[in-house]
């Protein structure tokens, strides 16, 4: 059965082939021909890298690389919405074209759909449900929504997984990271902004949202989180109804946020409900460190006595204590204008080189904050604020998570979101008071306590293993065969450059005496004479050349 896996695994890299000279293709039509030269892919391509088309030409940058990833499918659609929430890594241009990128994708037909649910559920789609709508609400990229009433009478939504999306998404991730490394490789301008890093980010977002048991998960926890507000209602999730790749919930009945002549007409209250709204993200985040990291209008909804729905639970975000305690920190800096302690918690989060240039660092955040110096509280964007420094982090060298970022788009959203509902919005004044708790918190008796307690903990096992490791060590040290070990990239590159061009030289001087022995032949009497030439010349010269080709290829190819 040896044989059969091997054909499998061919079929596949054929496939991947195939796949990459699309994606390729898609980038020369939309401009790109000449960053797939400059990665040696242009063998993939057929016909000329420049083959543009004339109807992209009008076009900007941003807007041709929003359209090829539009065409390119659900995972370089995922990729780009990504993409559109790094506003430290990428100009505003391109965030912008990236916020537009939509999942242009033909429903899937009612048959596939009770297929799927049917062979998750092993049992008839009528079985499980009294009405399923075959006309689903939503159609996206990974997966689309239907409508539907449980035997019991609950109206509910359901979740259905494309089939084969996740082998579609393996491979073109995989292609992903590889175009990544070849970026990293041949276009050096791409390195600060990590391709590589950013794909691994990618994959484990999408490997979370591919999972539906991960969002069921994902709602329970929150919803412990936030029992204590009852006027935050999620969803309640069906598990008998719940797999993998397909996911029953609670429909809710309520207003969409963002529809605010609806909210007036029902006499809501828009000031509590963002209030409320705002309270709740801080204790998701500052106290709770696990957050929806998603949120925008249409997730939100207004239900029946001024409370809040929320849905979609498909990404979120998490935050270490330390993290949380940073970010308090971060808050409080700017509450009192300390631009250089916030500055301070930018390199320590950033995991920053001791080279960076801090003082520059200092100087730059000041410049670009010093317009914010002085606003009320309601004046400020605190997200806009955290953007712009995170972008500055960026030039130098300060490398901020994932996670991080999420916040940070979070908070700018919220900040535009509650400006329309209420004009008198101040996001920081109503987390101000929960930051300066915080703060506070780490440097109270019981916060040390615990703290010290780990330390001594850790200390602890320390000793216990120190004198056997040290033991190890003088043990070696001793041996007749110790030796230090010294790993240097830079002599191993050097050694591999040296090794080239030996062979190269060896098959140079081989090309020479070839050639001096073709001139040589000439003058022997006898043997088969060919063209005017002897035999054995023309074989000398001839294989002098292609020994001389090949060198010439090595350094043109280099």
């Amino acid at each position: 059965m040896k044989w059969i896996k091997t054909g499998r695994q061919l079929g596949q890299a054929v496939k991947n082939v195939q796949r990459l000279r699309q994606i390729l293709s898609v980038f020369a039509k939309y401009g790109f021909g000449d960053l797939v030269d400059r990665m040696d892919l242009g063998k993939f391509l057929p016909g000329r890298l420049g083959a543009f088309a004339e109807s992209q030409a009008d076009k900007t940058t941003p807007e041709r690389l929003r359209l090829a990833f539009e065409e390119l499918g659900p995972t370089f659609v995922k990729f780009g919405q990504l993409l559109s929430t790094r506003s430290d890594l990428l100009p505003e241009p391109f965030i912008e074209e990236f916020i537009r990128l939509q999942d242009h994708v033909q429903p899937l037909s009612f048959d596939v759909v009770r297929k799927v649910v049917e062979e998750e559920l092993k049992q008839k789609i009528e079985l499980a449900f009294s009405e399923f709508n075959s006309v689903p609400l939503a159609a996206a990229s990974i997966g689309q929504v239907h409508e539907a009433r449980l035997l019991s009478g609950e109206r509910v939504v359901v979740k259905v997984q494309r089939p084969e999306i996740e082998k579609i998404i393996d491979t073109d991730v995989s292609l992903l990271a590889f175009l990544a490394g070849l970026l990293e490789k041949y276009v050096p301008e791409t390195r600060i902004v990590g391709p590589t890093t950013i794909v691994e980010e990618f994959f484990k977002t999408l490997a979370f949202e591919l999972d539906f048991v991960v969002e069921a998960n994902n709602i329970k926890k929150i919803a412990e989180n936030t029992r204590n507000i009852p006027e935050i209602v999620l969803p309640t999730v069906y598990k008998s109804l719940s797999t993998h790749k397909i996911l029953t919930l609670e429909k809710f009945e309520g207003i969409r946020v963002n529809d605010l002549e609806a909210l007036d007409r029902a006499g809501i209250d828009r000031k509590k409900i963002v209030e409320l709204g705002a309270k709740t993200f801080f204790k998701w985040v500052m106290i709770d460190g696990l957050f929806h990291g998603d949120l925008h209008g249409g997730n939100l909804f207004v239900l029946p006595g001024n409370r809040l729905g929320i849905i979609d639970f498909g990404i979120v975000g998490r935050l270490s204590q330390k993290s949380r305690d940073q970010l308090a920190n971060m808050v409080m800096a700017l509450l009192t204008e300390d631009y250089e302690n916030l500055c301070y918690e930018y390199a320590e989060l950033g995991a920053a080189e001791a080279s960076i240039d801090f003082e520059g660092f200092q100087r730059e955040v000041r410049n670009a904050l010093s317009p914010y110096m002085g606003m009320s509280l309601a004046e400020m964007n605190i997200g806009r604020i955290l953007i712009e420094a995170t972008q500055i982090a960026t030039r130098f060298n300060i490398k901020v998570p994932g996670d991080w970022m999420m916040v940070f788009k979070a908070i700018l959203t919220i900040e535009g979101m509650g400006r329309t509902l209420d004009p008198e919005f101040d996001l920081l004044s109503i987390g101000q008071d929960l930051v300066k708790d915080l703060a506070k918190n780490q440097y109270s008796v019981q916060r040390i306590s615990k703290d010290l307690i780990w330390l001594l903990r850790d200390v602890s096992q320390l000793m216990k293993i120190l004198p056997r490791q040290i033991r190890l060590m003088f043990r070696k040290f001793n041996s007749n065969n110790f030796a230090f070990e010294i790993k240097i990239p830079e002599l191993q590159a050097i050694q591999n450059q040296l090794d080239i061009n030996g062979k190269r030289m060896a098959l140079g001087m081989m090309a020479a005496g070839l050639f001096v022995a073709s001139s040589i032949s000439q003058m022997v009497p006898g043997g088969r004479i060919v063209l005017g030439y002897p035999l054995f010349s023309i074989i000398y010269c001839f294989t002098g050349l292609l020994l001389l080709f090949s060198v010439l290829f090595s350094f043109l190819r280099k």
